[in-house]
């Protein structure tokens, strides 16, 4: 019988390609990592790997194997799930991902809400955007992930893990005073020669300012960077120039930067998880958590 953590080994290479990412992912050296495999392929009796310039690639049998073992991984945690879910109790230690503005109106009272249910539940939480959070729920890091995608894009998750809508986000435009009314009369397309404000190159806010604009006819010039929307917010505030950002991440104090919601921009809001892991009482009571504090906001948006 194969030693599921080697198959594990074997996953994370498909995912990463390097020894050397699959040594830091598990916190062991890259010969560690090089043996195991090693010994894999032994009891199998077939190359898992190849060399393709400076990473690695499975074979048919190791694509097969990883095809496997993701159906295996899936199967143990299922029936770790179902015993557990004979006990009437909700206990153990629940870990959570949030992204940051979801923090506050989602995550904190979720986790206080569960808590205070739940006395035998220890619950963590975790701040990750979902680049990182979506693999972390697959790699058993993390139990479940609060987690957003734009509604411009389609969104393909990895499999075996499933994602609950919450609420939609809308995204909003910001802008200074003289800026505002304009933008509020003739919608959008009055920004095409202000100076925008945006979050650095490859943040995912990049495509929601860029589908935005390109909607309505010209091609944002960014002049300013901002790590947080709500340094774009300031910048904003300052009249440095306009910025898309999501609603919920409007803070009370510059509630009155918002000029105008973006026609068909949102951010959806959902909960992600292991479809295996759902029969856990903890997930099961954390969906429950999740979904009442994110009603009034489904009915709003």
């Amino acid at each position: 019988m194969y030693d599921i953590r080697r198959l594990i080994l074997l996953r994370d290479l498909a995912e990463h390609t390097t020894m050397t990412a699959v040594s830091e992912l598990h916190g062991i050296t890259t010969s560690a990592v090089s043996q195991q495999l090693r010994i894999l392929e032994d009891e199998v009796g077939a190359v898992l790997t190849r060399r393709q310039g400076r990473v690695l690639r499975l074979t048919h049998a190791g694509r097969v194997l990883v095809d496997h073992t993701s159906r295996i991984l899936a199967a143990l945690e299922e029936a770790e799930s179902a015993v557990t879910a004979t006990g009437a109790a909700v206990t153990g230690v629940l870990t959570v991902a949030t992204f940051r503005t979801a923090q506050l109106p989602l995550a904190l009272p979720a986790v206080a809400r569960l808590r205070a249910e739940h006395s035998g539940l220890r619950v963590r939480l975790v701040d990750l955007m979902p680049v990182d959070s979506v693999p972390a729920v697959r790699q058993q890091d993390v139990d479940l992930a609060i987690t957003y995608s734009y509604s411009f894009r389609s969104r393909d998750l990895p499999l075996g893990l499933s994602s609950e809508f919450l609420f939609s986000d809308p995204l909003v435009l910001l802008a200074p005073a003289p800026l505002r009314e304009r933008a509020r009369q003739f919608g959008l397309n009055a920004m095409r020669d202000v100076e925008w404000i945006a979050a650095r190159d490859g943040a995912p806010s990049i495509a929601s300012v860029v589908f935005a604009c390109r909607e309505a006819g010209f091609a944002p010039r960014i002049e300013h960077r901002a790590g947080s929307f709500a340094g774009m917010a300031e910048m904003v505030e300052h009249g440095l120039g306009v910025a898309i950002v999501p609603e919920m991440a409007v803070c009370e104090r510059h509630r009155a930067l918002i000029a105008c919601t973006i026609t068909g921009g949102s951010r959806q809001v959902g909960v992600t998880y292991r479809q295996a892991s759902l029969e856990r009482p903890a997930i099961a009571a954390a969906i429950r958590a999740l979904r009442s504090i994110a009603q009034p906001q489904r009915l709003a948006s």
